[in-house]
């Protein structure tokens, strides 16, 4: 690991445009209009690391790109990596490679449930949740978080009702929360674990966020309680939300219970997807490996920027609300004292505002009149979002 502290540009703009960038480049598509800052899809507008750029263009050297093998250290690399960050011990036997998290969510459904079985999700939450489910003949069960004293919480006594229903197989948990940025603490995710225990509910754990904590706050993972809890567990997880390279496709799957493990595993070679990306494997590993003290920067360059969006909020958009992250670089906004209608909160954003968030209503119904903010860019950038939609309100006023 790499433990040499270091001061990394996170203020410099880089351009993306006419890169192919879902985030800067399908603004007009999807917003209907180039003049929109976007600041939804959630990515980074940092650069990678060097050391991983670098890393990329060595192999690129060699001209063969064809089917590649992934051997010990990439594993190894991931292994040290959890251990180190996160307290947690896994054997390479427990880890399956896969092509991203979502795609092994949905596997991980179709292996561990039937078509007709209860998915159990707690919105507002990341939207691809809701089409894993339904796409795939499962049914959606909502286990809406509740707000207590301005925080997300976990509704218990509504959780074990769902969990008693034995026709619910699954819960599907994000950890760090998106978009509500909760960081779960230990004794949440016990209390959890007690009652799937108990009524023998399986656990899809989404962890991609979790190197991307703040302060204080420490990412437990939920398979890391102990080996009973373990193998109850499938977790996913990625150095791509934290390194920004998602665009290079790899993930992993760590599934302690060998049955669950060949059970999934079944489903990426019936579907032919066992292969990885060649670069994506050599991202990650060099990342694991070579990039702790970029990220212990941009950690603090992100909490920046968390408190810049929430210091904003509370001292220039009256009626907004917003409660800092604890996790994730995602803002969940509250603009419902201004707007009931998710129409009109869109149209004001995009056509009055000119800004690009994600609308709440696309993380359930427990969204509307909400926007996800993604301030994951240049300081700059994101204090010129905020100014466009601070001037947009004082013109509705």
């Amino acid at each position: 690991m790499e433990n040499k502290k270091t001061v990394f540009d996170f203020d410099t703009i880089i351009p993306r445009r006419g890169t192919g960038s879902s985030k800067w480049d399908a603004v007009e598509k999807v917003f209907g209009s180039r003049d929109v800052l976007p600041l939804w899809v959630a990515d980074m507008d940092f650069a990678t690391p060097a050391a991983v750029t670098t890393k990329l263009l060595e192999r690129a050297q060699h001209p063969i790109y064809a089917y590649n093998t992934h051997e010990a250290p990439l594993y190894q690399s991931f292994i040290d990596w959890v251990k180190h960050r996160h307290h947690w011990e896994i054997e390479q036997d427990w880890i399956l490679l896969a092509p991203g998290v979502v795609p092994s969510i949905i596997l991980s459904i179709l292996a561990l449930s039937d078509p007709g079985d209860g998915v159990i999700i707690q919105p507002p939450v990341y939207p691809p949740f809701f089409a894993s489910i339904k796409d795939n003949d499962r049914k959606i069960v909502e286990n809406p978080l509740i707000v207590k004293n301005g925080r997300y919480e976990i509704d218990f006594d509504d959780l074990e009702q769902k969990l008693a229903d034995p026709q619910n197989k699954l819960l599907l948990f994000c950890s760090p929360h998106n978009p509500v940025g909760r960081v779960w603490s230990k004794a949440e995710l016990e209390k959890i674990y007690e009652l799937c225990q108990k009524y023998q509910v399986n656990i899809l754990s989404d962890e991609i966020h979790n190197d991307l904590v703040y302060g204080e706050q420490q990412h437990t993972v939920f398979a890391s309680l102990g080996m009973p809890v373990a193998k109850e567990t499938v977790t996913f997880m990625a150095a791509s939300k934290t390194f920004n390279i998602a665009g290079l496709n790899f993930s992993f799957i760590v599934v302690p219970c060998k049955r669950r493990r060949a059970l999934i595993s079944s489903w990426f070679a019936k579907l032919h997807i066992n292969r990885n990306n060649l670069f994506g494997a050599v991202a990650t590993e060099t990342a694991y490996r070579e990039g702790e003290a970029w990220l212990d920067s941009l950690l603090q360059y992100l909490e920046g920027n968390a408190d810049t969006v929430v210091e904003f909020v509370r001292n220039r958009l009256p009626g907004v609300k917003v409660v800092k992250p604890e996790g994730t670089f995602l803002a969940w906004l509250d603009f419902r004292d201004y707007f009931t209608n998710a129409k009109d909160l869109e149209e004001f954003l995009v056509h009055k505002a000119r800004v690009g968030l994600n609308p709440g209503k696309n993380f359930g119904s427990q969204g509307e009149g909400f926007a996800r903010l993604n301030f994951a860019t240049q300081r700059s950038v994101l204090l010129e979002g905020l100014t466009r939609i601070e001037k947009a309100l004082q013109a509705i006023k």
